[in-house]
């Protein structure tokens, strides 16, 4: 007989160890140190002239001629910050961090299998005892099904996230490339401010040294000049600041983003096209549709609806319990008993209704949230319309200035030339004149701001790109 039971015991074990390894796959543990220093010298490396990044630039259509870069505009800006973004990056691996819930959330729950041998003294009923054991649980209503379903929505959800990241560092470019321009033209304004109110306190020099004038004079202009100069310093000051910024959010060291220039001009002209184009043909109503097609929070929260809905979904059916099997069989001194066991976790009425109660609470929470979302949307096109209106009737009325100045300066340069007025009466109404160029100045910025606002409002690429870019 214990011949016969080692025998059984042996066959056994030898089935087990030889499933074990197949039920458990082990997977080693690989250490990965992060080294700052290795961290830091690998940022300090990027650059836009990489092998990698000019192949990536043309898998991505990026017009050949202008590889590598030549001056940095929105399409090179845009895609520089794509391919170096390191906040990018980290969504990207996020987003792979969450969808590996959709493969767990589809797992079956977990099995069991075990033996028992028991051997007792000489006497007792039994000198030997084998048994051996499998436990299984049978999911009801649904279950996995339902977290797969809440695990999926949780994967949209973090698809939106990441691509919400990606919509504000955008945003974020085309802002400080705005301002960049902004700062740019009003240098340029102070520039031609100084070179005129230099030359008004030279002829006003010479004025005193002739004795036709008073040193009261010559110092208010000198005053008045170097005021400009402090202004034209802050703004340099300040442009240097914008540089900074750009470089961070295209993702390289500002020694390599300050290898080639800002093109001024020809970033200017495609911002303000491209908005000009966008703004003729659009109204109240197309504004609205586009913004409840595009906007990526709302979106997020009709998926935080869908996850809510799925939710309720699971704890609806949890009020159906599961049942655990567990099949056995067991030798005993010579003989066979086969045995079958079922266990189920009790639910109760209150503990049910608790939960889905809660539940329910939860997605009327989120289906309030999109309601009351979608009514902000609906204002801020609403406010959008209004701008949109205001900022052509303020282009109108800056252009009929400009027209103005430019007839204004031509009947002045003429009474120069009849020595009606001297030069200096003349560079002094050049210069009241520059206030004019400001006010042009203004309504140009406030254009292009406009299209800040309205593609935050709509969420559409209201500044296009001729690259592959896509979000």
């Amino acid at each position: 007989m214990r011949i016969k039971i080692s025998f059984i015991l042996k066959k056994f074990l030898l089935v087990f160890f030889a499933f074990l390894p197949t039920a458990c796959s082990f997977i080693e543990y690989k250490e990965k140190p992060l080294d700052i220093n290795e961290v830091h010298q690998k940022n300090k490396q990027s650059n836009f002239n990489d092998s990698d990044f000019l192949s990536y630039l043309k898998e991505n259509n990026f017009n050949e001629v202008n590889i590598p870069f030549k001056s940095w505009g929105i399409d090179e800006l845009l895609i520089t910050q794509k391919y170096f973004n390191l906040q990018l990056k980290t969504a990207d691996l996020e987003l792979e961090y969450i969808e590996s819930n959709e493969k767990i959330a589809s797992l079956r729950p977990l099995s069991s299998i075990g033996a028992l041998y028991e051997r007792g003294d000489v006497g007792d009923p039994s000198e030997n005892l084998f048994k051996f054991g499998y436990t299984f649980t049978y999911e009801t209503a649904n279950k996995r099904l339902i977290r797969y379903e809440l695990s999926f929505n949780e994967t949209q959800l973090a698809l939106l996230d990441k691509e919400l990241i990606h919509w504000k560092l955008r945003r974020a470019l085309i802002i400080n490339l705005t301002e960049y321009i902004n700062n740019q033209d009003l240098i340029q304004i102070l520039k031609n401010k100084i070179r005129l109110q230099q030359s008004i306190v030279h002829m006003i020099q010479k004025r005193l040294n002739y004795g036709i004038a008073s040193k009261v004079d010559v110092m208010r202009e000198r005053i008045k000049f170097n005021s400009i100069q402090k202004e034209l310093v802050k703004h340099q000051n300040l442009q240097l600041n914008i540089t900074k910024k750009l470089a961070t959010l295209v993702g390289l060291s500002l020694e390599q983003f300050n290898l080639v220039a800002i093109d001024i001009k020809k970033t200017k002209d495609k911002l303000t096209s491209s908005l000009s184009r966008y703004f003729t043909d659009i109204d109240k109503t197309k504004m609205h549709s586009i913004a409840l097609q595009n906007r990526i929070d709302l979106r997020q929260k009709l998926a935080n609806y869908a996850i809510a809905e799925a939710n309720l979904k699971l704890e609806i059916a949890k009020q159906y319990p599961d049942m655990t099997f567990t099949p056995a069989y067991i030798y005993d001194f010579g003989y066979n008993v086969w045995g079958l066991g079922i266990q189920t976790l009790l639910m109760t009425p209150e503990r049910n209704k608790a939960y889905i109660n809660r539940a329910t609470l939860f997605r009327e929470l989120e289906a309030s949230k999109v309601k009351d979302f979608e009514l902000e949307v609906n204002n801020q096109v609403e406010e959008l319309t209004l701008s949109i209106q205001k900022n052509k009737e303020h282009e109108l009325a800056a252009k009929k200035s400009l027209a103005s100045k430019k007839m204004l300066i031509s009947q002045l340069q003429e009474r120069f030339r009849q020595g009606q007025i001297d030069r200096m009466e003349l560079e002094k109404e050049m210069f009241s004149l520059l206030d004019i160029d400001l006010e042009v100045h203004r309504a140009s910025q406030a254009s292009i701001q406009l299209g800040v606002v309205a593609e935050d409002v709509l969420q559409d690429q209201l500044f296009p790109t001729s690259i592959n870019y896509g979000l």
